[in-house]
C-alpha cells in the first residue's frame, strides 16, 4: 500500500507542529513527513502526532543531529512512531566541501550512520537540491561521488530540484532505481509563468513536470510519495490538491 505523506515544510506558515498537523489532516492526509522533532522532546513529538491521528513516514534529521547525543531521542521517536525512514536533507553552504576529496569524506560518515542505523531496522537516505549535479575535479557530479562512495546510502530524490539542475530526473531515478527509498513530489511553473512569490514551484499537477509518466514507475520502486513545495502561496491549497493528484493516480 503506498503512502501519501505531506513534508511539513510545505505547510510551516500555519505555525507549531500541532497546526501544521492540523492542516495536513484536514487536506485528507493519512501521513507526514517531519523535520526531526520539530524542536520538541522525544515524547512530546510522539504524544503530538498520536493526537493528531496521522503517522509518521518519514522524517529529516540534519547531519548534525546524527552525529550528537540528539540521535538516540530520534531514534525512540521512531520506534514509538513505527517510523524505518530516515532522511538527511540539506547541507548549508558552510557544510559543503570544496572538493571531491571533501565529499568522500562526507560520504564515508554518511555510509558510517547507514550501516549503523540498519540494524536497528531504520534506513539513510540523501535528499538532493541542485548543488549534488555540479561537477567536481574529475568530471563526476556530487551525487555520483556521494553514492559510489557510501553504498548502504538510500535516496530519496527531490525530482523537482533534478529538473531546476538542468538534468533529466528520468535518467537519474532509472540509475539509481535500485537505491530509491521515497521520492518528493513536487511541481515546476511552466517558463515564463507562476507566482513570483512561489520562485518558480507550482502545486502538483499545475506545472510542467511530466509526474504521469514518471509515477507507474516509481511505484515500482517505492511505497512513499511525499507531496512538497517550498513557497506555497496557499499551502492549504496546494497540499490539498498535490493529495487529490497523487491519489488518483497511485491508489
Amino acid at each position: 500500500m503506498n503512502k501519501i505523506a505531506l513534508q511539513l515544510y510545505t505547510v510551516r506558515s500555519a505555525g507549531d507542529l500541532a497546526a501544521r498537523l492540523g492542516l495536513a489532516r484536514e487536506a485528507g492526509y493519512a501521513w507526514v513527513e517531519s523535520e526531526a522533532l520539530h524542536g520538541l522532546a522525544a515524547d512530546e513529538f510522539v504524544a503530538t502526532l498520536q493526537a493528531s491521528g496521522l503517522g509518521l513516514a518519514s522524517m529529516h534529521v540534519e547531519m548534525s543531529e546524527l552525529a550528537t547525543q540528539r540521535l538516540p531521542e530520534i531514534l525512540q521517536a521512531l520506534r514509538a512512531l513505527d517510523c524505518h525512514q530516515l532522511v538527511m536533507p540539506w547541507l548549508d553552504e558552510g557544510e559543503r566541501p570544496a572538493d571531491r576529496a571533501g565529499w568522500l569524506a562526507l560520504a564515508a560518515q554518511l555510509q558510517r550512520h547507514a550501516q549503523d542505523l540498519a540494524p536497528l531496522g531504520v534506513s539513510l537516505a540523501y535528499h538532493n537540491h541542485a548543488f549534488e549535479f555540479e561537477r567536481l575535479e574529475d568530471g563526476r557530479t556530487v551525487l555520483e561521488t556521494l553514492f559510489e562512495a557510501a553504498p548502504a546510502l538510500r535516496w530519496q530524490p527531490d525530482v523537482a530540484w533534478v529538473a531546476r539542475a538542468g538534468e533529466d530526473p528520468a535518467l537519474w531515478l532509472a540509475r539509481y532505481a535500485a537505491r530509491l527509498q521515497s521520492v518528493h513530489v513536487k511541481d515546476l511553473a511552466p517558463q515564463g509563468q507562476g507566482e513570483p512569490a512561489e520562485q518558480g514551484w507550482a502545486t502538483l499537477g499545475e506545472g510542467r513536470l511530466p509526474w504521469a509518466q514518471w509515477l507507474p514507475g516509481l511505484a515500482t520502486r517505492l511505497h512513499t510519495f511525499i507531496v512538497e513545495h517550498d513557497h506555497p502561496s496557499q499551502p492549504a491549497r496546494t497540499a490539498r490538491v498535490g493529495l487529490r493528484y497523487l491519489s488518483e493516480r497511485l491508489n
